[in-house]
């Protein structure tokens, strides 16, 4: 473990505060300093996909030197559950229960070291059924295993209107899974506490379900578990639901031993037993005139949702909300299927099923150009919904702010788009065993959490009687810049400097039943909830400052580390109004809240307002591909990207980067293997490929879209750190364009190097 100092000069601790990333001074679970006694978890999970488990003796496990304690199923005081959604995931496997996945873990083990963990695992007895373990989604609908009844959502009669369309043309798609791989694996450390109850450090985006659970499962009161989060090392949704693991695990050992204990899942562990995005099989059909336009679509989609349901049917619900895209589609018949595997339970990623809709609606609209003769983008503006006609999605929400077609013509100007294309005909045509290829894909992408409840946030302000304030909010700070831009919201609204205001760690018994940093709603919410807390503050402080003025009434104006009244010319500093207003015997400590009425939708008819609003772009990709090795290069990406009126440009800069490369990995490198045994084979980087910096486009062209404020949000801002992952799409869509075929996602060297044709 690193050990950091408790104290440090107050110069470096404003490094720490401003800098740590950047200096490496962030304090990850790995970094921190143990309490004397600290135990070591450690995780035993089954060796089988699907068995059943017979019979368990850990007794030679208990003596073993080293070790303090080892739980199984009956150890639990509580429910013996951690499902976020529907009650199908056990904390432990119970004797006579059947595992859903190689991985599933069985039982827990406290020591001294990990060796002596690890030592101790290899003496626990068991003996399995071994069954036949379902590991594809054909397999799955062929036996009709779904996790949930399949969600389907139908507009007008595409039926009729198929069967009378002037063209039609069916398509298939296959999409591989995802690693998250933040650099943070799992991890979590349970003290317990002299009055009782449990301090739990946790990596985690969802403080308050693992509060929820640890309660639970321990048969305490939530208020007896506060859960703290400092920065995470990464999270891309990994750590919205499955950080419950290690936090239970702790949990549970904690209370056993009466000792603190860490728990840290190792990299390919980590690997192995954790979720990842969610493969998919779709297959359409689509109805189309001779321009171009949608006339009606059907899809029937199958979602490998792993072994329970984890967050999947909200993923799936996210997914059947955007699969119109950017289009308009007047008559639509979407069939989705949760399908059982038995592989770990797939959950939340970046994109939460956003990105597997547009791969579908994209992929179809290009198949209507390649149909018609016609370049895609063309048939992208036939389609793209309108602003007062055309603008209701298939669930009858209203597309407001729509910059699409404003968008489309920026790209296509900054990007040369039409003369790009003549370019690449010409080179295409000199060049045999080399291709260009150009694609676009605009963005259409919803914000909000489907359930309403979820759409709410609580924050405390304190300003102390020396000027500087200490806030406290919801959100979780992942790598994604939150913390930075909380400081800026009250710098903006307090008018104090950022160099006064301190963001603490984010802690359950400071801030309760917080939502999960998930869905891009950290800004929107906890911003607005404290704004609320400044507005509140404001309206108290204010007739003390004019008071402090000499004056009765005024408008009084926070800025530049004063408060004054504009009208008179007069001010006092913030710095003397705190310390007055402390002498006078008035609060400054406050508490904000915010909440997003009027969410949700009709589960039977799946028509409603799921969004609160919709954050729109487009992208442009020019890639040069070999098609003898299977190599390309990404020579130019534009993207055109509407943040609103960003609270900090910097970080929404960095957020696009960064959600493009994920999103390039999924497309076009990082390919899950299992084999027949339900193994995953690629738990490495030594056998799973993340993009590098070798990945970067030639020349990456990234603008905010100007002009289009968010009336409905915090400053006018529109959430970043999900949608600009769907523009990797446009490198796949190029790939195919220089290939000259269809490609599965992701499309690795393996797939562009297959033959361009096959002999009958």
């Amino acid at each position: 473990m690193k050990h950091i100092p408790e104290t440090m000069p107050e110069q470096d601790f404003i490094q720490y505060r401003e800098a740590a990333h950047l200096s490496g001074k962030t304090r990850y679970i790995p970094d921190m300093e143990l309490y004397r006694g600290t135990l070591n978890g450690f995780a035993v999970s089954s060796p089988h996909a699907k068995a059943r488990l017979l019979n368990l003796d850990v007794s030679l496990a208990r003596t073993s030197p080293g070790v303090e304690a080892v739980l199984t199923a009956q150890d639990i005081p509580g429910p013996n559950t951690m499902a976020p959604v529907i009650d199908d995931e056990p904390c432990l496997l119970p004797v006579g229960g059947t595992c859903g996945y190689l991985g599933q873990v069985v039982c827990i083990i406290a020591a001294d070291t990990m060796e002596n963990a690890k030592k101790a695992s290899s003496l626990i007895e068991w003996q399995w059924e071994i069954l036949d373990p379902v590991l594809s989604v054909e397999e799955s609908l062929e036996k009709k295993d779904f996790l949930f009844d399949p969600l389907r959502l139908k507009r007008g009669n595409p039926e009729r209107v198929m069967k009378n369309a002037p063209y039609r043309k069916k398509g298939s798609l296959d999409a591989g899974g995802q690693e998250h791989y933040y650099f943070e694996t799992q991890a979590a450390y349970a003290v317990p506490l002299h009055q009782g109850g449990l301090l739990i450090r946790s990596s985690t985006q969802n403080p308050t379900d693992n509060q929820r659970f640890a309660a639970s499962l321990l048969g305490l009161k939530a208020s007896d578990v506060e859960v703290q989060v400092g920065c995470l090392g990464g999270g891309f949704g990994g750590k919205q639901a499955q950080a419950t693991w290690p936090v239970a695990w702790s949990a549970l050992l904690a209370c056993k031993t009466k000792k603190p204990v860490l728990f840290i899942l190792e990299r390919d562990q980590d690997f192995r037993l954790t979720g990842k995005r969610h493969p998919f099989k779709v297959n359409w059909e689509v109805g189309f005139d001779h321009q171009g336009h949608i006339l009606a679509l059907e899809i029937s989609m199958a979602y490998d949702c792993g072994w329970c349901n984890d967050v999947s049917i909200a993923v799936l619900h996210h997914c059947i909300f955007h699969l119109d895209g950017a289009y308009y589609i007047p008559h639509m018949d979407a069939l989705l299927y949760g399908c059982r595997t038995n592989k770990p339970s797939n959950t939340a990623f970046r994109g939460f099923g956003v990105p597997q809709a547009i791969s579908v609606i994209e992929s179809v609209i290009t198949q209507i150009a390649h149909t018609l003769g016609k370049d895609p983008a063309i048939v992208r503006w036939k389609n793209y919904y309108g602003i007062r006609k055309n603008n209701l999605t298939p669930c009858n929400m209203l597309v407001e702010h729509n910059i699409l077609r404003a968008a489309h013509r920026q790209i296509v100007n900054k990007s040369d788009y039409f003369g790009l294309r003549k370019k690449i005909n010409a080179f295409n045509k000199k060049h045999d065993s080399v291709k260009q290829g150009l694609a676009m894909v605009p963005g259409k992408f919803g914000i909000s959490f489907n359930e309403s409840f979820f759409n709410q946030a609580g924050a405390l302000i304190n300003i102390y009687r020396d000027g500087s304030v200490l806030i406290h909010h919801p959100g979780t700070e992942m790598g994604q810049g939150l913390h930075d831009k909380m400081r800026t919201v009250v710098h903006r609204e307090l008018g104090v400097s950022t160099e006064f205001i301190r963001v603490a760690d984010t802690s359950t018994s400071i801030i309760p039943n917080t939502t999960s940093t998930a869905a891009s709603t950290g800004t929107d919410f906890s911003g607005s909830a404290l704004k609320d807390a400044c507005d509140k503050l404001k309206k108290r402080l204010n007739p003390i400052a004019l008071k402090m003025m000499g004056l009765e009434k005024g408008k009084v104006i926070w800025e530049n580390n004063l408060v004054f009244c504009k009208e008179s010319g007069k001010s006092v500093p913030f710095k003397e109004l705190a310390f007055h207003s402390y002498m006078t015997l008035e609060s400054l400590s406050e508490k904000g809240f915010y909440k997003r009425e009027n969410i949700g939708f009709n589960l039977e008819s799946m028509t409603g307002r799921p969004y609160w609003y919709y954050v729109m772009g487009s992208s442009v990709a020019h890639v040069e591909l070999n098609l003898l090795t299977g190599r390309f290069r990404i020579l130019d990406m534009w993207i055109l990207h509407d943040c609103g009126v960003p609270v900090d440009e910097g970080i929404d800069l960095g957020q696009i980067h960064g959600a493009f490369m994920q999103g390039l990995g999924w497309c076009t490198m990082e390919k899950l293997i299992t084999n027949k045994n339900g193994r995953l084979e690629t738990d490495s980087l030594d056998n799973y490929k993340i993009p590098g910096i070798y990945e970067l486009p030639e020349h990456f062209h990234i603008e905010f879209f100007r002009g289009n404020p968010e009336p409905h949000n915090i400053h006018n801002t529109r959430a970043i750190g999900e949608p600009p992952l769907i523009y990797a799409l446009s490198v796949w869509l190029a790939l195919q364009d220089a290939r000259g075929t269809t490609l599965p996602i992701p499309a690795t060297g393996e797939e562009l190097i297959k033959p361009l044709y096959h002999e009958e």
